[in-house]
């Protein structure tokens, strides 16, 4: 139970290759990124339309 409460406080980890998309504002503004890598600073996603740039972990969501 404990393991359960530690996952829903967590910081999202994504791996190289994940595709992802970006919320903002309880909308999904920017899809179909591709983590470029993941690191203290946030996560480097390459987006289709705009280029790369660092995101914040909270604000992406894997796609399934």
């Amino acid at each position: 139970m404990l393991k359960l409460f530690q996952t829903l406080f967590q910081t999202p980890r994504f791996q190289a290759g994940d595709r992802v998309n970006r919320l903002h504002l309880g909308s999904l503004d920017r899809t179909d990124g591709r983590v470029v890598a993941h690191t203290d600073e946030g996560v480097l996603v390459e987006w289709p339309r705009n280029g790369s740039g660092w995101e914040r972990p909270n604000a992406l969501c894997q796609q399934g």
